[in-house]
């Protein structure tokens, strides 16, 4: 028994969304001959910049996201030396309304001083299930549309689908790394920008041969 022909054949299909959240990493640095010492101003600074980004943007998430200590190196006439300790901690502010992202830079930055780093800025769309939906019309359609083509160059007809197979690709983020005194302006600008969701759908048909045609005075 010959097996039933078929055909795979890829689609890629995309939609967009302008992201209405955005989610801000702070890095919080503290330097002293003493690691104690040194923690305890990355701590510190942590804690006023926590309070004020929570104070800021009450419905944000906060988060720890990282802390470091390590001894800080010199190099001097071919010898290594000791320069003290550097510590960090990492604070992550999630679900930020786009809106209200530039009053919570003025804070952070005020609240963090010099301590402060901006480690990363992302936009973010908080319901990306519709673009999806129409991304993955957008991928299936594609996918019919060659694999048509094809199985008319062949001499036959799809048939139902036997096999769906389906790889979402995440939209990609710009990260933005900025010294805290280039932030100093109290009306920073923030551009949401738009926000883009690619589905690739990998479809297998059932081929199915082309009616004969009926001949005259059959």
């Amino acid at each position: 028994m010959s097996k039933t022909p078929r055909i795979t054949v890829p689609g890629t299909g995309s939609s967009w969304a302008v992201p209405d959240v955005m989610n801000i990493s702070f890095t919080l640095q503290g330097h002293h001959l003493q690691g104690a010492s040194a923690f305890a101003r990355a701590s510190d600074a942590a804690r006023d910049v926590i309070a004020a980004v929570g104070s800021t943007a009450p419905t944000a998430e906060l988060s720890t996201t990282g802390i470091t200590l390590a001894a800080r190196s010199t190099w001097r006439n071919e010898e290594s030396g000791f320069a003290g300790y550097d510590a960090e901690t990492t604070v992550e502010a999630v679900g930020l309304a786009v809106d209200s992202v530039p009053a919570v830079l003025e804070a952070a930055v005020a609240a963090g001083g010099d301590t402060l780093r901006i480690h990363s800025l992302r936009a973010e769309v908080s319901d990306p299930a519709p673009v999806l939906v129409d991304a993955r019309d957008a991928a299936f359609a594609d996918a019919r549309s060659t694999a048509e083509q094809l199985a008319q160059l062949s001499g036959t007809r799809l048939g139902t689908v036997q096999r769906i197979r389906e790889l979402a690709e995440a939209p990609a983020f710009p990260l933005t790394r900025v010294k805290a005194t280039t932030m100093a302006s109290s009306s920073m600008p923030v551009v949401a920008g738009k926000q883009t969701h690619t589905v690739r759908l990998e479809v297998t048909w059932r081929l199915v041969p082309l009616e004969t045609a009926q001949q005259p005075g059959s």
